[in-house]
């Protein structure tokens, strides 16, 4: 499935290719929607969180996902 990554202002979110495919994976793994909201995470350098319903992931720019 191809997902649309997006800020809650409904901008598309600027990711690098790892943090594309980790939230992919992320996204399928917890049957998220088409659309996924992302959230800049403060003093991640670059990082971004994202809802997985029970709990917040992080995934940084090399892709490397956590909670």
């Amino acid at each position: 499935m191809n997902y649309r990554f997006a800020y809650p202002t409904g901008d598309t979110a600027a990711l690098t290719v790892a943090q594309t495919e980790a939230l992919a994976g992320v996204a399928t793994r917890w049957n998220l929607t088409q659309t996924v909201e992302v959230q800049p995470m403060f003093g991640g350098d670059g990082a971004v969180i994202v809802n997985v319903g029970s709990m917040w992931l992080v995934v940084e720019t090399d892709g490397y996902t956590h909670s």
